[in-house]
């Protein structure tokens, strides 16, 4: 196990360096013979030199020697004392300056020296893993050199060595809670450089050795440091890590999830946010009841950290396929109801938020009508939809209510609650564009348009908010025209309130409107097959009156690439994706003036015989 040979190479290779740029300082006679002896020249150097080396950098260099050059327990113990000394602060700086000194690597070969030797005592390996936690204080950069310098060996098996001894037996070191606490404070500190973070992730003997700690008779504040490591390992994204396959590893974290210690059960809710980042971990995560319901736990706990990182696993876990209804069903639906209520009442608004990208996670073709049957799901989507204080929340109320829209069809059971939800949701200010686009997208199925029709009040409120929000009147428009087409070939009743309001559409006279005129006139056309609206629409005047004025109007309206037989003999799908793809800029060629003439004429004629039209 002894690999003292390589090391003391490294070691050697350290120190000669460091005497070189000592030694160019000075003329050939005057060179000093060791590091120890710079020290005492080093205010000769100052007054004629300058300030080359510091007095700081001297005396960094004169421990590193005295480290290294210790040749029994008592001058190692010595030395090394003088280091913590030293080294105890929090300037990384300076701490960059020990790390170039060599210090670190003479401290790794020293620690390995003690481990492997036949009577390792506790005392010095105490100093030792001490010293070298207080200067692993240092930037990413010098982490990362000093890890390079020292070698995998000596930077991460040797401390799991000492953590492996110590936590075996505790009860025989009283030094034992110390050591593996810096030790794993040592392991924190390497986290830092993302480079050696993704090493120690992809190394089973250290997870195990933490893991170990957070089994084993050990003091709160010992695991915490232990939880700090693994937390930060499960955050290693762009790495083949092996944490979540060690053995014993989520019993332990989700046992650490149920202390009673506040501290210990947030970094454990951390570390759970952080394995579930990974896709792989979600579907494992998944399966576990234990870790679903400490998660659930957590929900419930007076700590923002921990509630904030226990939604945001959970989010990353719902954001599995495979997870999604088996988060939903857990408990007869007690993650839904327990996510809805922090997402209605949590005095942290951004846990409220997150709360309702959970519940828009676990939206999908196999959920939604189950959370459609939930009791009082959508009424609290729809209070908060329509009259949350908050606009971030409502607006995430709204995508949950639109998402779900997209997997509710009036095939189920369910599609009336969820029709009535969306009804009772355009009552919020900020709610109603988004409603009338999830109406849209309803519309767009033939299979739902039957539905939509004869739902009570829904399309005399379309009509209404196309004449009241401008910013919605184009969906609204849209979905009167959809709703038109019924799968048999039949069509709705228009209402007067729905007739008023295509005859506004149709009316309508700036040049960003056009297709919004298109859309209505194909729609009165479509609902003139039927007698009744014939009749209805021959006793509207100001219909008739749109009508005529678009027969008589010459002049260019917009440009889009279709031609008008595509708008009067496609289906209101096709010729819609094509109109409104225009609005968005995507379409160049011109639809005259005649082209819309057409359309009108065509619809007239299909109001009133043609004799008529001229009176």
């Amino acid at each position: 196990m002894v690999r003292t040979t390589v090391t003391s190479a490294r070691l050697a290779e350290t120190i000669s360096t460091t005497q070189e740029k000592i030694n160019c300082l000075f003329m050939k006679d005057d060179r000093p013979k060791t590091l120890a002896e710079y020290a005492r020249k080093e205010k000769a150097l100052q007054k004629a030199k300058g300030k080359d080396i510091s007095t700081g950098q001297a005396r960094i260099l004169r421990i590193t020697n005295d480290i290294s050059q210790a040749e029994n327990q008592f001058d190692l113990i010595v030395a090394v004392e003088a280091a913590c000394a030293k080294f105890d602060h929090f300037d990384k700086y300076t701490h960059d300056e020990e790390i170039e000194s060599g210090v670190a690597g003479v401290l790794f070969f020293q620690l390995e020296r003690v481990v492997t030797s036949s009577k390792p005592r506790d005392s010095e390996i105490e100093l030792l893993v001490s010293a070298l936690e207080m200067v692993h204080r240092c930037s990413c950069h010098s982490i990362k050199n000093s890890i390079k310098a020292a070698g995998k060996y000596a930077a991460f098996q040797v401390p799991c060595h000492i953590v492996e001894k110590y936590t075996r037996y505790p009860q025989h070191h009283a030094c034992a809670p110390t050591i593996v606490c810096l030790v794993a404070k040592l392991f924190t500190n390497f986290t830092k450089a993302t480079g050696v973070m993704q090493r120690m992730a992809e190394n089973y003997d250290i997870i195990l050795v933490m893991v170990h700690v957070l089994e084993c008779d050990m003091h709160e504040w010992v695991k915490m440091e232990a939880i700090n490591v693994l937390a930060e390992l499960a955050y290693s994204e762009e790495t083949n890590s092996v944490m979540i396959h060690v053995d014993g590893f989520i019993d332990a974290l989700t046992e650490c999830a149920n202390s009673s210690n506040k501290k210990i059960k947030e970094g454990s809710a951390r570390a759970f946010l952080n394995l579930a980042t990974a896709a792989e971990n979600r579907p494992i995560l998944g399966s576990r009841d234990d870790t679903v319901n400490v998660l659930l736990k957590c929900l419930h706990e007076s700590s923002n950290t921990t509630r904030k990182c226990a939604i945001g696993a959970l989010g990353n876990m719902s954001a599995c396929e495979e997870n999604k209804l088996r988060l939903v069903n857990y408990g007869n639906g007690e993650i839904v109801k327990t996510l809805l209520f922090a997402a209605r009442s949590d005095v942290n608004k951004q846990l409220r938020k997150d709360a309702m990208g959970v519940l828009a996670n676990l939206s999908n073709a196999d959920t939604s009508c189950l959370l459609c049957t939930y009791p009082d799901f959508l009424n609290s989507l729809v209070t908060q939809a329509a009259c949350d204080a908050q606009l971030e929340i409502q607006r995430g109320a709204l995508k949950v209510l639109r998402r779900m829209a997209s997997f509710v069809d009036a095939t189920v059971p369910c599609h009336a609650l969820l029709l009535k939800a969306l009804l009772k949701a355009l009552a919020g200010k900020h709610a109603v564009a988004h409603v009338v686009a999830a109406l849209k997208d309803q519309s767009s199925k033939p299979a739902n348009r039957r539905s939509l029709a004869q739902f009570p009040g829904l399309l005399d409120a379309l009509a209404v908010i196309s004449l009241e929000v401008e910013d919605a009147r184009v969906n609204a428009v849209k979905t009167l025209l959809f709703v038109a087409y019924q799968n048999d070939g039949a069509t709705y009743a228009a209402s007067e309130c729905v007739l008023s309001a295509l005859a506004t559409a149709a009316g309508l006279t700036k040049k960003k409107d056009v297709l919004t005129r298109f859309a209505a006139i194909k729609t009165i056309k479509k609902l003139a097959l039927r007698e009744d609206n014939r009749a209805a629409m021959e006793r509207s005047t100001s219909l008739l009156v749109a009508l005529k004025w678009t027969v008589k109007k010459a002049a260019k309206i917009v440009a889009i690439t279709d031609t008008l037989t595509e708008f009067l003999t496609g289906s209101p799908e096709d010729m819609l994706d094509t109109v409104f793809d225009a609005i968005d800029g995507e379409l160049v060629t011109v639809i005259r003036d005649e082209d819309l003439s057409a359309l009108a004429h065509a619809t007239l004629l299909t109001i009133i015989p043609a004799s008529k039209i001229h009176d």
